[in-house]
């Protein structure tokens, strides 16, 4: 003989109690335990995000932005970074940029993973199809409310590929953002004040 349970009456979505958001530094305490496997672990939105092993073309993409500046940090005392992480304060998240440039490098702590967020002159990203949207939209702003003077964003979900630098920060997000797409030259504002050619930029097949 079946025996049926009663069926629990779900209460309406107003009812419902959103669950309380887990503390950043759980988050931070979690990230730290876990094994990641070397994938990129960040807290984003009040959550932990492991991020999928990265494509070819995406690596691809980093060794060509490090290959571009790297001259032109050497000359500044800059740093280029492919692996460092950034605390932003006004929005908690904790992020690992794909490319970050820093200034002052003779002078930068040599034992932390940590970097220090007034040395980043710009924070890179090249966008995956697990981070469209973080990419666009939620590093961005978070990077602009951080005070992080460049933000660039290359993006190959946009049909053709693109560049776009976004710049002048705010409580608003970036007030400019200029894009390109790949070929052409992109400008970079003070304090770079250089023409990036993206003519040597990786496509994907």
């Amino acid at each position: 003989m079946a025996v049926m349970a009663a069926r629990r009456k779900r209460k309406p979505a107003w009812e419902e109690v959103p669950p309380e958001p887990i503390p950043v530094q759980d988050l931070l305490d979690l990230r730290d335990r876990v094994d990641t496997g070397h994938r990129r672990a960040e807290v984003i939105e009040g959550q932990l995000i492991v991020s999928p092993m990265p494509v070819i073309w995406h690596e691809r993409v980093c060794r060509w932005l490090e290959r571009s500046f790297d001259g032109y940090c050497e000359a500044r005392d800059w740093f280029p970074d492919r692996a460092g992480e950034i605390q932003l304060p006004p929005t908690h998240d904790l992020i690992e940029p794909d490319f970050m440039i820093l200034r002052d490098a003779s002078t930068l702590p040599d034992l932390e993973s940590l970097r220090p967020l007034d040395r980043v002159l710009l924070a890179a990203e090249v966008v995956s199809a697990s981070s469209v949207r973080v990419d666009r939209e939620v590093k961005s702003r978070a990077c602009a409310l951080a005070g992080i003077p460049l933000y660039l964003l290359v993006d190959r979900f946009t049909k053709p590929v693109t560049i776009s630098l976004h710049s002048e920060p705010g409580a608003n997000g970036y007030a400019r953002v200029n894009t390109v797409t790949a070929g052409q030259k992109l400008r970079l504002p003070a304090p770079f004040d250089l023409t990036l050619d993206t003519s040597s930029l990786p496509l994907p097949d």
